[in-house]
């Protein structure tokens, strides 16, 4: 039988000092809050011991290190010790462009970081707190129900208008009662219908879907970023709230509609797979934000970056989990080849428990001669490497080896 906990923090940073907001540009200070940013996590657990927690975080990303800390803590409860296995946790990050610069690039000027160090040391105990509120939480589920659908005309990709990925997995858990527990929105799109101009924190498109979707099911809902990169955005056109609330109400509808004509699966098998990859750090740009202490150096001795990724399966669902911000075009094939070793449903969690930049295919990424004017291709002026793309494909084969080895 599986076991399902949930729990969710407000995030939201104090205006004071000045929030410092990321994405899009520098020096975009917060001058109130629109709407509260969450951490919001799910707790799975079967009859082993293991237990799975998958978190979204309203952040613009983390790096590793800042996750690997937060795993780290959980590590060291007392409560994991004498031999209690620890949880295998993935913090993703949902990538809102309207909250406080969480990785360093988005501060008063190209050589001053944005980050508040007390407000990401508060972060991560807050995320500590509610990890372990979420596996306290955990309670016997009769099953899941599962969609995936076709929600067209809502997002573009900016960068290629022929690539989109259109797609949205729904996976809801049921008590005894076949009422929802909980509901995972997985779509991809960057949550930026607010454009640079806005001053006000908000979770964009994103937090209108959950508040829509909490009120017709009386449950919690947790959403993760898919492939977003290239530039998956919404297709609007005045960038405003009524428009952030449009999209998000659309899209939970278009998910409730597919979940309520799905069958229960009672029978659910919960498994992680991890894989650690290294590609070496080639941006300029990235080298010189190290070299002003923007953000730190996560690179080895030589020069290489290890990062990591996962292969999720929720019963009949699998998810691959990417270190960054994955283009469509490699996060369609990706679901390809997981339908093709077996996947009813197929997903991939953005941003998880890293954030390099984009991942671009090899044969798509140009490097600008200017990468302070980079034109069509701005994605690979935040990639760490045109290495990183075949460096993911790569470790999505191996997972998908290692499961049917498994199997």
């Amino acid at each position: 039988m599986i076991q399902v906990g949930y729990s969710q923090a407000v995030i939201t940073p104090a205006l004071e000092p000045p929030v410092f907001m990321a994405g899009f540009e520098q020096n975009r200070i917060a001058l109130s809050v629109h709407d509260d940013l969450y951490a919001r996590f799910l707790a799975l657990q079967t009859d082993s011991d293991r237990i799975l927690v998958l978190g979204s975080l309203d952040l613009i990303g983390l790096f590793r290190p800042d996750v690997e800390e937060v795993i780290a803590r959980i590590n060291g409860l007392d409560r994991f010790q004498g031999g209690i296995p620890a949880p295998d946790i993935i913090l993703s990050c949902a990538h809102p462009h309207h909250g406080p610069d969480t990785m360093g690039l988005w501060g008063p000027d190209m050589k001053t970081s944005g980050v508040n160090p007390s407000y990401l040391a508060w972060l991560k105990e807050c995320l500590v707190d509610t990890i372990m509120v979420a596996i306290d939480n955990l309670r016997p589920a009769a099953g899941m129900r599962f969609a995936s659908v076709v929600v067209p005309g809502l997002a573009k990709n900016a960068r290629d208008a022929e690539i989109v990925d259109e797609d949205l997995i729904v996976v809801q858990f049921l008590d005894p009662d076949q009422q929802a527990i909980v509901t995972l929105f997985n779509y991809a799109c960057h949550p930026e219908v607010l454009w640079i101009g806005n001053p006000h924190i908000t979770a964009d498109y994103v937090g209108y879907l959950r508040q829509a979707v909490e009120a017709q099911t009386a449950a919690p809902c947790i959403f993760f970023s898919a492939d977003l990169g290239g530039m998956m955005t919404p297709d609007v056109h005045d960038h405003s709230f009524a428009e952030a609330e449009s999209m998000g109400t659309a899209l939970a509808a278009a998910g409730l509609e597919a979940i309520s004509l799905a069958g229960v699966e009672e029978t659910i098998d919960i498994g992680r797979q991890r894989e650690l990859i290294r590609e070496k750090m080639t941006n300029p740009l990235f080298k010189l934000a190290i070299r002003r202490g923007l953000f730190p150096d996560i690179r080895g001795e030589d020069g290489r970056i290890q990062t990591e990724m996962n292969l999720i399966q929720i019963g009949p669902c699998w998810f691959v989990t990417v270190p960054g911000e994955l283009l469509p075009k490699l996060g369609l094939q990706m679901k390809r080849e997981l339908r093709r070793a077996g996947a009813a449903a197929a997903g991939v969690i953005g941003l998880a428990n890293d954030e390099l930049g984009y991942i671009l295919p090899r044969e798509n990424f140009r490097f600008p001669l200017n990468p302070f004017h980079p034109g069509k291709h701005y994605e690979e002026t935040n990639s760490i490497s045109k290495g990183i793309g075949p460096a993911v494909l790569a470790g999505l084969k191996r997972l998908i080896a290692s499961n049917t080895a498994l199997h």
